[in-house]
């Protein structure tokens, strides 16, 4: 049964942050063979999402007396889009056609991808009811989500009028930040560096288990950055294989920062030989010794006289 979208169309332009909603009857009735466009910026903390793959779905559409109705194969799911009065039901509606759009791996209606300012244009399309994917952006700074939304094109005015070139930027309701690691190689060999390697090798350990393999040359400044998501607790540990014939290594940790140290074995220091007992005072108890006989043989010689007295 089609029902009047003027309350429809109210509540899903409340999903995104640049509608407004419609406080009067619209003066103009809505054409349904128009040309609409939907504009949407992925954009937040000043960060544009370039590359994200932006997927929209035609569920219901609309006629020129102010009804509307789901399309298949929507229709046959029995979800609800009449009478929602808060927006906390357009997103569970958006939140249940999402999942048959899952569990029937639906084709999407369009797809397109996001420029460098994060910008996904869709262009020509008919008009109606849509639902917008929810969308997961990775950066190295960390893993934003953009939820999922329903729109309906053209929207309307406070004016009365329709807007068939609709914008929006849909809302980010999750944010995970990521922890920067970083893996340096640092060289010991003044005079030696004619015996360095072109490159290392160097594996990447997380919680036991190898991770990664990354080559450190002079191409990368012998440095290799990566980024984890904080919500992973992890121990790691960085090896180099095999180390140079000429090297001994070591590794230090600072922060999230592993420093691989090769020191050339000709500058490293020859220790002294094996050591037992207290050997500090050696030479004081040699001129003790040398002292005490002198005076032995004083006493001796001097008793002799003595008796011979």
């Amino acid at each position: 049964m089609r029902k009047p979208i003027t309350l429809l169309i109210c509540l899903v332009a409340l999903s995104v942050t640049m509608f407004c909603p419609l406080s009067v009857q619209a003066a103009a009735p809505l054409d349904p063979t128009a040309d609409v466009s939907l504009t949407l910026h992925y954009q937040k903390d000043g960060q544009a999402f370039e590359g994200l793959s932006i997927s929209i779905y035609r569920v219901a559409e609309a006629f020129p007396e102010g009804t509307f109705e789901l399309i298949e194969p929507f229709f046959s799911y029995s979800v609800n889009i009449h009478d929602i009065t808060v927006q906390e039901q357009w997103k569970n509606t958006a939140l249940t056609l999402n999942a048959y759009i899952v569990a029937n791996q639906l084709m999407p209606y369009r797809e397109t991808v996001t420029n460098d300012a994060g910008t996904a244009v869709f262009e020509h399309l008919e008009t109606g009811l849509y639902l917008v994917s929810e969308v997961v952006a990775d950066n190295n700074s960390g893993t934003y989500v953009f939820d999922q939304f329903m729109v309906y094109l053209p929207t309307p005015q406070t004016d009365g009028s329709f807007d068939y070139d609709v914008e929006a930027k849909p809302k980010c309701v999750n944010y995970v930040p990521k922890t920067e690691y970083r893996v340096t190689k640092l060289w010991q060999d003044a005079g030696r560096q004619t015996d360095r390697p072109e490159e290392i090798t160097i594996d990447i350990y997380k919680d036991g288990e190898l991770w990664e393999t990354q080559i450190l040359g002079a191409s990368n400044n012998w440095s290799y950055v990566w980024y984890v998501s904080d919500e992973e607790q992890s121990n790691w540990a960085v090896v180099e294989r095999p180390v140079p014939e000429e090297y001994k290594v070591t590794v230090q940790k600072n922060g999230g920062t592993f420093s691989i140290i090769n020191t050339h074995k000709s500058n490293q220091e020859i220790p002294d030989g094996p050591q037992t007992g207290d050997t500090s005072n050696v030479t004081l108890y040699i001129m003790l010794m040398c002292i005490s006989g002198i005076i032995l043989i004083v006493l001796g010689i001097y008793n002799r006289r003595c008796r011979e007295l």
